[in-house]
């Protein structure tokens, strides 16, 4: 036999405790389904197993072409020969922006003085891109052949060398279809 009293001896608070109980139970029970269904559906959600989640195929594809400028192919030293403080400094900031790539910025090597707008060093296969490149944006400028190997170029900053404005950079294009 049992120790409990019959159904019709329970007092109230035991009643009371049984049905505080078992609504407890319903409650977390209803919880906890709930968020099973929610974990459920996010992970459907993330792995597309739902209705109408199919992957996207692009309509059409980007592709970023990378090219070397033909500026950014041989070496510009930038010398300062002028009276000026910082010509040089002001000549490479442009042509950086132009693409070109700048290797020595500092104090004319030769230690000359040029009154004038300042001269295009290069030797013999660099000459080429002295004239295409940079001549047109110092005018002005002696062009002086010396005995270099390479295709580098230097720009002797001379005291009325022209300002050459830097290039802002256009907007990059959005990928579009």
């Amino acid at each position: 036999m049992t120790n409990q009293p019959p159904h019709r001896y329970e007092t109230g608070l035991a009643r009371a405790r049984r049905r505080r109980h078992r609504r407890s139970v319903a409650v977390i029970s209803v919880v906890t389904v709930l968020v099973v269904a929610g974990f459920a559906y996010a992970i459907g959600y993330w792995q597309k197993w739902l209705p109408g989640m199919e992957d996207a195929t692009p309509s059409c594809t980007a592709t970023a072409s990378q090219t070397t400028l033909p500026q950014a192919q041989f070496a510009l030293n930038i010398y300062n020969s002028g009276t000026k403080q910082g010509g040089a400094n002001d000549v490479s900031l442009a042509m950086k922006s132009r693409d070109f790539d700048v290797s020595v910025v500092g104090n004319d090597p030769y230690r000359k003085r040029i009154d004038g707008a300042g001269e295009i060093r290069f030797g013999p296969s660099g000459e080429a891109n002295a004239v295409k490149y940079i001549k047109p944006l110092a005018p002005d400028a002696l062009m002086v052949q010396d005995g270099r190997t390479d295709n580098s170029v230097d720009i002797a900053v001379g005291s009325s060398f022209p300002t050459i404005p830097t290039k802002s950079r256009p907007p990059q294009p959005q990928p579009t279809c």
